[in-house]
């Protein structure tokens, strides 16, 4: 066995069998450290009858132990009222060979809002301002090109550019 199944407390509700069951509570016996006497000691010390000998047999058996004994057995390991009543209940729902309950299913996330369109209609809004700033600007150059051909050599007369001869 693992160092992490062994870090790990068993939990009942995850048998699917009465062998499953015990091996959960061998589990929780190898999880809790105890001896059979001490698992006896804490068991009475909770106000239950539970003799390391009748802790140990019901360990070796394949079937479901008694509930009273189960009780006193989770609380003999040191696990309190409220783990003791899950033990109950797994034992109770495979006494009556009812399906484990299913996992409950983890609550919906709320979709995250994705602002990365709105950017891109921005991103795509200045890539058209920018190509349209560009061929302004290519057209002003040409232009003022033209017009410094056109007066470059000598001073226009009467409002006509002056042609120059080479």
């Amino acid at each position: 066995m693992s160092s992490d199944a062994l870090a790990a407390r068993p939990d009942p509700a995850a048998a699917h069998t009465d062998a499953e069951f015990v091996a959960m509570l061998q589990r929780l016996k190898t999880w809790s450290g105890r001896s059979y006497r001490d698992i006896q000691l804490h068991a009475q010390r909770a106000g239950h009858h539970l003799p390391y000998s009748t802790a140990a047999g019901m360990l070796k058996r394949r079937t479901l132990p008694r509930q009273e004994a189960v009780t006193a057995f989770v609380l003999g390991c040191g696990l309190d009222e409220q783990a003791a009543a899950a033990w109950h209940t797994a034992r109770t729902r495979l006494d009556l060979g009812l399906p484990p309950e299913p996992e409950p299913e983890p609550e919906p996330q709320p979709e995250p809002v994705d602002v990365r369109p709105r950017r891109r209609r921005w991103t795509a809004a200045g890539a058209a301002l920018a190509a349209i700033a560009a061929a302004l600007l290519v057209v002003a150059t040409v232009d003022q090109t033209e017009d410094e051909i056109t007066l470059s050599g000598a001073p226009a007369q009467h409002g006509q550019p002056h042609q120059v001869n080479r």
